[in-house]
């Protein structure tokens, strides 16, 4: 995938499927852990620049664990943002509010799919638009997956690529969609919500791929191969 590695970025660790995923901090990155996300964030020996939540899913790691987190925040209280159960945002939602409000337009979700809440998965791609529509790029990251969003846009990926993307259209209609260095390609097509027509398309080792969308927004998946 291209884009410039040096612009800072928000890296929020949420707590849904996390197996498998490393995670890189570069200098002037910001680090948020959501809930019990701080959790793989301590495995990976992270300290997080802000922990997020009601921490509701974090009670359920026991006493313990949340004794390390009134630790935290009686120590360095800006460190530790804890939210009402009733609220509107969920607490990554949140956590991308207050990378935006940092000045951060680079976000890497991570521990944001699988699990037994299908629903937070949906959410999550909810919130990569939410990110799309409020100036900044956003990556939902896997040990072996990618997902983000494409709208009125191009988004390129140089070549040695290898493994399966799809593409979904997220809009009603998405029009002027074009593949190209892919196994299937597409110019000027139209993809539909209710059809998965760009389902399962594969990289090709030594082509630069390119999708292009001119009215609408799409869903990007990558599964590396």
């Amino acid at each position: 995938m291209d884009g410039s590695k040096t612009q800072p970025k928000c890296v929020i660790i949420s707590a849904g499927d996390f197996h498998g995923v490393d995670i890189e901090l570069n200098d002037g990155d910001f680090c948020i852990a959501c809930d019990a996300g701080y959790k793989y964030a301590r495995q990976l020996g992270i300290m997080p620049d802000l922990i997020v939540g009601d921490f509701d899913s974090a009670r359920e790691e026991g006493a313990e664990f949340m004794s390390s987190l009134k630790q935290i925040a009686s120590v360095s209280p800006q460190r530790v943002l804890e939210l009402d159960v009733r609220k509107d945002d969920t607490d990554t939602l949140r956590a991308v509010r207050e990378g935006l409000d940092r000045g951060y337009r680079k976000f890497y979700l991570y521990g944001a799919l699988g699990g037994r809440r299908f629903d937070h998965s949906l959410a999550n791609i909810q919130t990569l638009l939410f990110i799309k529509h409020h100036g900044g790029e956003g990556y939902v990251m896997g040990s072996d997956s990618m997902l983000m969003i494409a709208e009125n846009e191009t988004v390129s990926f140089s070549r040695g690529n290898t493994g399966m993307i799809s593409v979904f259209s997220l809009s009603e209609v998405s029009r002027g969609v074009s593949l190209r260095g892919l196994m299937y390609n597409m110019e000027k097509g139209t993809l539909r919500n209710d059809f998965p027509l760009g389902v399962s398309n594969e990289f090709i080792i030594d082509e630069e791929a390119e999708i292009t969308v001119e009215d609408g927004t799409l869903l990007v998946t990558v599964f590396w191969g």
